[in-house]
């Protein structure tokens, strides 16, 4: 049995003293959590009701309240700006405006889906050559038209090749 010689010891060693010193500790963080837990509940939303009503009144918007709307960061909203599927205007070094309309416009615009061809015949097809002689169109010209139109375009050995009946109907307007 322990005896203490003085009336403020409490353990009979050091190593005692250890033991219980952790699992006071580890009684301790369990208490703080359980009463974090508790307090916690009470979570308050991000974005208030009212916040979204306003936005939702404004005509010109900022990037952060764009961000708020379709609940994603700020940097995605950029990204869209610069990827120029957001039209947005630069007013001062930190002032940029995002139209209401241009907003919607992103879901009522759907690009047109490429018309799949089973398999080009090369007599059906112009090769690269031969619409920059007919149509006078540098190759970088050629492939961004191509791109921003979706016209397919096929390999054959090397060679690319772009269906004759798309782009004549392209470079005819």
């Amino acid at each position: 049995m322990f005896e203490s010689h003085r009336i403020t010891t409490k353990y009979c060693s050091h190593k005692c003293n250890q033991k219980h010193y952790k699992l006071r500790k580890r009684l301790e963080k369990k208490q703080d959590a359980e009463t974090n837990v508790l307090t916690t509940q009470n979570i308050k939303p991000k974005v208030k009701a009212i916040d979204l009503a306003f936005i939702k009144d404004k005509e010109f918007l900022s990037v952060k309240e764009v961000a708020l709307l379709f609940s994603c960061n700020k940097k995605t909203v950029y990204r869209m700006i610069e990827n120029k599927t957001l039209n947005a205007v630069n007013l001062n070094h930190r002032l940029t405006k995002i139209r209401r309309t241009d907003i919607e416009g992103i879901f009522n615009n759907t690009k047109p889906t490429p018309i799949k061809y089973d398999k080009l015949e090369i007599g059906n097809c112009y090769s690269i050559s031969e619409i920059k002689e007919k149509y006078k169109v540098s190759d970088n010209g050629l492939r961004a038209i191509a791109k921003r139109n979706n016209i397919s375009k096929t390999y054959i050995e090397r060679f690319a090749y772009y269906p004759k009946k798309e782009i004549d109907t392209l470079f005819s307007l």
